[in-house]
């Protein structure tokens, strides 16, 4: 049931089953291939987005063609909610714009589109679910603000080694662990991969085979390999 995504979404995680089910009266869900183009930049703003199932890449093109991965999104995530909340009143599609591209990155990603319009007539109808949203929005806050000091403040070796931990992290474990545990295997190329590191691919390639050479890492395709995961954390640090 499209209640039980919504609660999991970080800015609707507060609200009530009858709060949720307001909201789920006003959103559309749609589904997409790898490669497809859920929105650009240059399109009118009709509302935001949450990632159901698959991943999603908000990027944008530089002047001189280079990509630049914003965001990656996995489930129960939103994106594009920024100009609804900069905004808010305003007629979206008359004058506003989606600030950036975005992309569907896996085969049968789904998105739950809630439009901007009724969304706001909905949040003015009842204030509760605003201020409830507060401390939703102050968790992607906080995650983005950690994205911005890591492309700021750490190298791309450090970058890298947070990244392999992270995913190794939240991933699902088994109750019984085993050695194979210590895989991870990316869903996303390592070419989006490097752009979402602030760097390029042949620099990533690099970074990687130091990894490999310093015995931290092993990889072979999409899949990453820790061999050892107390150097693999003294390097993120």
């Amino acid at each position: 049931m499209i209640t039980n995504v919504l609660k999991k979404v970080h800015i609707f995680s507060g609200l009530n089953k009858e709060e949720l089910e307001k909201l789920c009266g006003i959103v559309k869900v749609k589904a997409y291939n790898k490669g497809d183009i859920i929105f650009f930049d240059t399109e009118p703003y009709f509302g935001f987005y949450i990632t159901e199932a698959g991943l999603v890449k908000i990027y944008k093109i530089s002047k001189d063609g280079r990509e630049h991965i914003l965001h990656l999104i996995a489930p129960y995530n939103t994106f594009a909610e920024v100009p609804l909340f900069e905004n808010f009143g305003e007629e979206y599609e008359d004058v506003y714009r989606y600030p950036a591209n975005a992309m569907a990155l896996e085969d049968e990603t789904r998105v739950i589109l809630i439009p901007a319009r009724q969304f706001r007539l909905l949040v003015e109808s009842d204030s509760k679910i605003c201020i409830k949203m507060i401390s939703g929005f102050a968790k992607r806050l906080r995650h983005l603000n950690h994205h911005i000091e890591e492309l700021t403040l750490k190298d791309v070796t450090k970058r890298t080694a947070g990244f392999i931990l992270t995913e190794y992290n939240n991933k699902k474990k088994p109750k019984n662990r085993k050695e194979s545990d210590s895989a991870i295997e990316l869903n996303i190329s390592k070419n989006d991969l490097a752009a979402y590191l602030g760097t390029i691919n042949e620099t990533l390639s690099r970074t990687f085979k130091k990894l490999q050479d310093e015995g931290i890492i092993e990889v072979e395709g999409k899949m990453i390999w820790i061999v050892d995961m107390d150097k693999l954390k003294e390097v993120a640090a």
